[in-house]
């Protein structure tokens, strides 16, 4: 346990001293300090990542660095009266967290890709080179997991995590002071928001929510702080903070543009442009990088702005239309999030049903900003509405509930709430499957219990992951069909939220996998054999799915024409994937991966004139050259319709799962992941179990529902 406190201090000593150097020692409250030095930390261990230097020694090296800045003129934390009160209140949740992040992670994100990304990057000192979808998202806040991982393991990082969830109490109790509310109001207000169940369980893990609110609250502060005595300086430090918002959880940015928004709206031009310069010292690395990557600044999302070949907007949509209701009504949300705690992962506690009395802090100056600020933050919580994603304005209604409530009435409600999130009362009222925390596991916090006996017990996955980790090397790709907490792996795979690459294999797998093979048609044409400059292939009218091509190919006298990696494949929509159609694999397939409109277009264009006479495409449910034509640009550069006579055949069906795994092969994986059984993609693993020779593959460990599998 020693070393699992030695890493989170290290890393909180190294923010807090960084801070504090950013402010030249003079700051007012050390919680600034922290929220504008995590930044500076995160910012030079992106570079060591960037560069391949983050050895744990230099990652050590960095907090420590950080650390001395922060010695010079260090002042006793002032002394804040609380009410007796509050301290009974809190004094159980804190032994409560703290056991909980001391235990082992075994929470589902925290053992994927907060913890698996980091432990890989140690691995390889830098950042890995596959691109995936949590690979791209900001990840500003795991940079400061990794030297906690490296000096106390992956427990120091729920540690740094729930340090950063104590912080954000005090400062809300400096906001009541900044808006002139008594202690009772301020004290209050964040016990109605640290004690939440959600709030609990995610500030206690190796998530990033409880972060996000600890930058979220201290921009507001800072911002209150200029309000109250205007200062650039404010709004330099204030913009540290927006940024890593960002950098913490990609809808961070929204606290960006709302802040600027204020700052324009009050005509402070010079004030507003240190303010971006500062926030964009966390936002840029990030973009950059994603920039450079896949062409797309915000990926892995935002790919209807930003089409490029890493991912596909029809699958980010797909995506987010689970995420703004995961499947339930609105009228059901209120319920879900405050009591039942399944639906929406996670809730709030059921004293949150009594939010509508806080609109009545709209009577006040100070309730006004409140309740702005919880608006706006309410807002990316309409694209997903999972609980964990409402805790940025959650701490902001538990400020506005407080300040309408009479103290006595805050107290009792205090209570309650409190009385209401301890894990035993929550067994009596929630749903039993809720996200939440449910017990004090003293003995794996401890280490009197082994961690590999806690996680057997507690993470269901850790039986397969220990028999997995045996057959993988360090670093070997790896396609996850299950969704594996990969942390426990010797390597990170692809999948299965997703890519392009991870799309366009597993799609393939999945359509070999099906209980009926793919209706594939032949359409074929033919005409006098000219010198062309390329052909294409277009959708004449709109059809009611999407439209493939699994493989293309042209003729002359007869005969196959070879492709030529000279020439140039064009494709609207989906660039990146036109290659799919003359990979030689009738597996994969180029695809819009939406419905399909007229105007859609495959196109191979060649670097000199080729002489052809005719060509020939596979599609999936297209049995009419009245939906698809074919086209040939001339010597004179004009199209030329080809496939008035087109001649279409349905060949015989096959399911083509030897090619679909050889499409993974070649794609680089040798090793599949996947569920054997109903659920997921529990249909490929079934078929895989049935038919190992079909495919190529072999059974090489399973634990109940899980099987790993090697191509042979």
């Amino acid at each position: 346990m020693t070393w699992i406190l030695a890493g989170a201090v290290l890393v909180t000593a190294g923010a807090l001293g960084a801070g504090r150097a950013a402010w030249r020692w003079r700051e007012p409250h050390w919680a600034y300090a922290l929220a504008c030095g995590a930044p500076l930390l995160s910012l030079g261990v992106f570079l060591l990542l960037l560069f391949g230097l983050a050895s744990k020694a230099a990652l050590i090296a960095l907090c420590l660095g950080g650390a001395a800045l922060g010695t010079p003129g260090w002042r006793r934390i002032p002394h804040w009266t609380r009410p007796p009160w509050i301290t009974l209140v809190f004094a159980p949740f804190v032994v409560l967290y703290a056991v909980n992040a001391l235990a082992p992670p075994v929470q589902p994100d925290a053992v994927t890709y907060h913890l698996g990304l980091v432990a890989e990057w140690l691995r390889l000192h830098g950042f890995a080179a596959r691109i995936g979808f949590y690979e791209m998202l900001p990840l500003g806040l795991e940079t400061l997991f990794a030297p906690a991982v490296a000096v106390g393991g992956y427990s120091s990082a729920s540690v740094f995590h729930f340090f950063l969830l104590c912080a954000t109490v005090p400062l809300l109790w400096r906001i009541g002071t900044q808006l002139g509310l008594q202690r009772e109001t301020a004290a209050g207000a964040s016990a109605l928001y640290a004690l939440s169940p959600i709030v609990g369980m995610s500030g206690t893990a190796a998530y990033n929510d409880a972060a996000g609110v600890f930058f979220t609250v201290a921009v507001f502060a800072l911002l209150l702080e200029d309000w109250r005595e205007p200062g650039t300086h404010w709004l330099a430090y204030a913009g540290l903070a927006a940024g890593f918002c960002y950098a913490v959880k990609i809808t961070g940015l929204h606290v960006v543009i709302v802040a600027l928004a204020w700052i324009l709206w009050k005509r402070r031009w010079r004030g507003a442009a240190v303010f971006l310069t500062a926030a964009l010292v966390s936002i840029l690395p990030w973009m950059l990088r994603d920039l450079l990557l896949t062409g797309n600044p915000v990926a892995p999302l935002g790919n209807n702005w930003f089409p490029n070949d890493a991912f596909h907007a029809a699958t980010e949509n797909s995506l987010s239309s689970y995420l703004r209701d995961y499947g339930a009504s609105w009228r059901q949300l209120p319920w879900s999030i405050a009591v039942d705690g399944v639906a929406l992962q996670g809730l709030i506690g059921p004293i949150f049903l009594l939010l509508p009395l806080a609109l009545f802090a709209w009577k006040k100056p100070a309730g006004r900003a409140v309740l702005a600020a919880a608006a706006v933050l309410t807002l990316p919580w309409t694209q997903n509405v999972g609980a964990r994603f409402i805790m940025p304005a959650l701490a902001f209604y538990a400020l506005a509930l407080a300040m309408v409530l009479p103290r006595q009435l805050l107290a009792v409600v205090v209570l309650l709430h409190a009385f209401s999130a301890w894990p035993a009362v929550m067994n009596t009222y929630t749903n039993q499957w809720a996200w939440r925390l449910k017990g004090l596991p003293w003995e794996a916090a401890f280490r009197v219990q082994s961690e590999d006996s806690y996680l057997t017990a507690n993470l269901y996955e850790y039986s397969f992951l220990k028999k997995a980790a045996q057959h993988l090397k360090p670093n070997e790709p790896l396609l996850d069909l299950y969704g594996l907490p990969y942390a426990y792996l010797p390597t990170a795979p692809l999948g299965p939220l997703p890519s392009a690459a991870f799309d366009n294999i597993a799609g393939a797998l999945d359509l070999a996998a099906g209980r009926l093979p793919e209706q594939l048609y032949s359409m074929q044409c033919d005409w006098p054999q000219q010198f062309v400059r390329a052909v294409r292939i277009r959708m004449e009218n709109p059809f009611p799915a999407a439209w493939s091509i699994s493989e293309a190919g042209l003729l002359r006298d007869g005969r196959a024409v070879k492709i030529s990696r000279d020439w140039f494949l064009r494709s609207w929509p989906e660039q990146g994937d036109a290659w799919l159609a003359v990979d030689g694999n009738r597996a994969s397939r180029w695809q819009s991966w939406s419905r399909s409109k007229a105007g859609m277009t495959w196109e191979l264009r060649f670097d000199r004139p080729v002489p052809l006479d005719g060509m020939w495409a596979m599609m999936a449910n297209v049995d009419s050259n009245r939906v698809v034509a074919m086209y040939v640009q001339r010597m004179d550069r004009q199209w030329k319709k080809v496939s008035d006579r087109a001649v279409m055949q349905a060949p015989a069906n096959r399911m083509y799962r030897r090619s679909a795994i050889l499409f993974a092969k070649n794609s680089g994986y040798r090793w599949i992941a996947v569920r054997i059984g109903p659920g997921g993609r529990g249909s490929v693993g079934e078929s895989f179990l049935a038919s190992p020779d079909v495919w190529g593959v072999e059974l090489v460990d399973r634990v109940e529902s899980i099987g790993l599998f090697r191509i042979r």
